[in-house]
């Protein structure tokens, strides 16, 4: 009697994971770093990505930062984008290139505003 119990308890947790993400092929993640600038979505044709600070020549602040994955760059790239965005951001400043890691492009990076940019609460 115990081997039904064991295959349906392994099919539930089989299905936790898929249902949780665990097994997804896309994954974002977007922590807020500046509590108190909270300014307008900005569309994601909008954001401006940055390869390294170093390359910023304006002024900016940081709202916060995004690290996500996606079957192509282009798809991680552009999910980057449109996260920060919604945020308010319209800025991307990569801490690493994209790089590929078990057939997933991985994006790491800080959503900015630059400062000379309009500003709402």
């Amino acid at each position: 009697m115990r081997r039904p119990y064991s295959l349906l308890s392994s099919a539930l947790v089989l299905v936790a994971l898929v249902t949780s993400g665990c097994a997804s092929a896309y994954s974002s993640l977007y922590k807020e770093t500046n509590h108190s600038l909270h300014p307008a979505a900005v569309a994601a044709k909008d954001v401006k990505v940055v390869k390294e600070r170093d390359d910023l020549k304006r002024a900016w602040t940081e709202l916060g930062v995004y690290r996500g994955h996606a079957p192509t760059v282009a798809e991680a790239m552009e999910t980057a984008k449109q996260q920060c965005g919604s945020h308010g951001a319209n800025l991307y400043v990569l801490n690493t290139a994209p790089f590929q890691s078990e057939n997933h492009w991985k994006v790491d990076g800080v959503c900015g505003r630059f400062d000379d940019a309009k500003k709402s609460k």
